[in-house]
């Protein structure tokens, strides 16, 4: 492994695998933050620490919304092919994972991808579901749909993982 790329955790991947399934079920084709927010709630330690201050019926409603929303991604051309090949599938300007199921492959959306990478920002060495939750209260103070996500006290979710 280079000395720049971080593993992702076990505990992470089911967190994201949580977060295609909850988009898989409300009929969307990306992952948006409601749906990592949905992952991270479906987390047995994680969960049970923020969900009393996650407005969890915001976080329903906007997981409803998103697939009426642009995901703000764009697709990467593939280089030449020989005459009449495909790609195998479209690659896109974002990061895919599987749903629990492993029967579906989403991409986040350009909302989730710039939360994803600000987790990956705050890892050392492993990627952590901690990660990707304090990247989530940092960019709530600044993005008002993560706030409403995150609900209106960012720093008490951050202590409340910050203590497992």
């Amino acid at each position: 492994m280079d000395s720049d790329q971080l593993s992702l955790d076990a505990d992470l991947l089911e967190v994201l695998r949580s977060s295609v399934t909850s988009a898989v079920e409300s009929g969307a084709e990306f992952v948006a933050p409601a749906h990592v927010m949905l992952g991270l709630l479906a987390d047995p330690r994680v969960g049970p620490a923020i969900a009393p201050l996650i407005p969890r019926e915001r976080v329903r409603q906007a997981a409803g919304e998103a697939p009426q929303r642009l995901p703000d991604v764009a697709e990467i051309p593939e280089g030449a092919l020989p005459d009449g090949e495909r790609a195998p599938f479209v690659r896109r300007d974002t990061i895919a994972f599987r749903s629990r199921d492993g029967a579906h492959l989403l991409y986040l959306d350009a909302d989730a991808f710039h939360v994803f990478l600000e987790g990956a920002r705050r890892a050392s060495g492993i990627y952590r579901v901690k990660d990707l939750v304090f990247a989530f209260t940092a960019e709530a103070v600044k993005e008002r749909e993560l706030l409403d996500l995150v609900g209106r006290d960012p720093q008490a979710v951050t202590k409340a993982v910050d203590a497992l």
